[in-house]
């Protein structure tokens, strides 16, 4: 009965004994989350080295899941990239620390080609690395006449500013700046070799998500811009104005109107602009300032005393009145139009037009002498 009692006792210890390791593995399982092999510095690498054996630069470590967001685990990913910025010891790399070009993520089939720039050529210093920007040049011709504004190119990504390639977190613009590192394609880095030895270049930022390029003509002369006319709202006056039909340099004189100019009809009139009405008075007048064709010509154009009215001002009315205040100095006033012209002064002396007209006097009679007595 003993021999029994005891089997029956030691197989209650061994299942007692099973149940507790297997609960104890299941609930260590539980408690271990799941991880993920990430690779880690052994040692400190500066920003610029390139990652030709990575094997012996880094580790792999496992780390909980979504502890290391888009943390490198594999070594392909590291081999003969170029690191952007410093890594200590235990630190791990995302695909943002490394380039496969020296630190400028250029593009395939790009060049990375530079321009010269300032803050006033460089919308201000609001262009920065990851910027989209339209390449504008002003083209001076070398035997003189007018400049010709080009849009070279639309939507170029700048890669660089300087010497600084990500964008600052701390600012939004750059106060001083030099060049602008920027992708082009091959056929595009000639136009804008091209561009810069002939003329000013400027780079206008663009939104970033604006793709679309629009069809610009080259520019040589500028067109006329109604929004710095004065016009009141409602109103919708036209206006017949004289255009130039050609070039007119300074010197010319305008022997024949018709020659030079001709009307035409515009929703607003700029300042002084040479009306319909002006027409002929135009004629024998000697420009001064250069005239571009299709240009309204103005008073700006000729000498000061263009369109200056031949017909004689009416001859103002001028009345002067005197008052006086019982025995006081009498004041003098002097009205034009029926206005006052400010012309007031106590006790002042008449001027030639101002003296009342003096009544007439008579001529006092004499005393009637008495009648001699008549002879008898």
């Amino acid at each position: 009965m003993k021999s029994k009692t005891f089997v029956m006792m030691f197989v209650a210890i061994g299942c007692g004994l099973v149940a507790a390791y297997l609960t104890a593995r299941i609930t260590a399982k539980q408690a271990v989350p799941d991880t993920v092999p990430v690779l880690v510095a052994k040692e400190k690498i500066k920003a610029g080295d390139l990652l030709k054996e990575p094997e012996k630069l880094f580790v792999e470590m496992r780390y909980p899941a979504g502890s290391t967001p888009n943390a490198i685990s594999s070594l392909e990913d590291l081999k003969g990239k170029m690191v952007n910025k410093s890594i200590q010891p235990g630190q791990w790399l995302t695909p943002d620390d490394i380039s496969g070009n020296f630190g400028i993520e250029l593009p395939k089939g790009y060049y990375a080609m530079t321009v010269k720039v300032d803050a006033s050529t460089a919308a201000g210093g609001f262009i920065l690395p990851k910027s989209r920007v339209n390449v504008v040049a002003t083209i001076k011709p070398q035997h003189g006449g007018r400049p010709k504004v080009v849009t070279v190119l639309q939507d170029v990504l700048v890669l660089a500013v300087d010497t600084m390639s990500v964008r600052p977190e701390d600012r939004m613009a750059v106060s001083a700046l030099s060049t602008a590192l920027l992708a082009v394609k091959p056929a595009d880095s000639q136009k804008l070799t091209l561009a810069a030895n002939s003329g000013e270049l400027r780079l206008v930022l663009r939104s970033h998500d604006d793709e679309n390029k629009v069809p610009l003509a080259p520019l040589d002369q500028l067109e006329i811009d109604t929004s710095i006319f004065n016009e009141s709202p409602g109103e919708h006056k036209t206006y017949r104005l004289a255009v130039a039909k050609q070039d007119i340099e300074p010197g010319t004189e305008i022997d024949d109107v018709d020659k030079y100019f001709e009307l035409k009809t515009f929703p607003a009139a700029p300042e002084k602009a040479v009306t319909a009405d002006e027409w002929e008075s135009i004629k024998g007048k000697k420009i001064t300032a250069p005239v571009f064709k299709d240009t309204v010509v103005t008073a700006k154009h000729f000498d000061e005393k263009l369109l200056v009215s031949d017909k004689p001002k009416p001859e103002s009315k001028r009345h002067v009145m005197f008052i006086q205040n019982g025995g006081t100095t009498p004041i003098r006033q002097v009205y034009e139009d029926g206005l006052t012209t400010g012309e007031e002064a106590k006790g002042a002396i008449l001027q030639p037009g101002d003296e009342p007209a003096a009544p007439e006097k008579s001529a006092p009679k004499k005393p009637e002498e008495p009648e001699a007595p008549k002879a008898s």
